[in-house]
């Protein structure tokens, strides 16, 4: 049940990055001022359209990930989804900080926010608002990720696999070493 739960916590806020980041590439396309449309916010919208991209692929491995836990015998299914998972999101929150968080990002915003008057200013707030907002759910993300590796190789701990030999050969036993979660 435990292993279950942390799938599906996990699943929730990797759907929740994504409600944000659609959300920040609205306002980065629709909101923006059209007056002296700027270099900065076109960049910044094609970098928000990669990223959703990556993340989009580590929310599908985690929806498989998640199903396969509510199959019996799937824990390597899991496992593997997980694996697949993690990769796409550490993808995706090094490419966020590499390319959307970066010091030369928000100092090209502080720059449009300071130069463009308060449309622009205000436009400038909501990002950086929805960055933060997002560096959050990213470490939240990491989090969730940990405790299902955590629960997995608790479950995985919980069954041995013993080789005995004996007068007529080799007998495979499988065992349960502590109580099932």
């Amino acid at each position: 049940m435990a292993l279950q739960k942390s799938f599906r916590s996990l699943r929730d806020t990797l759907r929740e990055l994504q409600d944000l980041f659609e959300a920040l590439s609205t306002t980065i396309e629709e909101d923006r001022p059209r007056r002296k449309d700027v270099v900065v916010a076109s960049n910044l919208s094609d970098m928000v359209l990669a990223v959703r991209g990556v993340l989009e692929e580590s929310c599908v491995a985690a929806d498989a990930a998640c199903a396969a836990t509510g199959t019996p015998g799937e824990l390597d299914g899991t496992r593997r989804a997980l694996i697949t998972c993690q990769e796409h999101f550490h993808r995706f929150a090094s490419e966020v900080a590499r390319e959307l968080a970066s010091c030369e990002r928000i100092a090209d915003l502080s720059t449009i926010a300071s130069e463009r008057g308060r449309d622009w200013a205000n436009w400038v707030k909501v990002v950086r608002q929805s960055l933060v907002q997002g560096q959050d759910l990213i470490d939240e993300g990491r989090e969730a990720l940990f405790l299902c590796w955590q629960d997995l190789s608790e479950r995985l701990g919980t069954t041995a696999l013993s080789i005995r030999t004996t007068n007529i050969g080799q007998q495979l036993c499988s065992e349960r070493t502590h109580g099932a979660s």
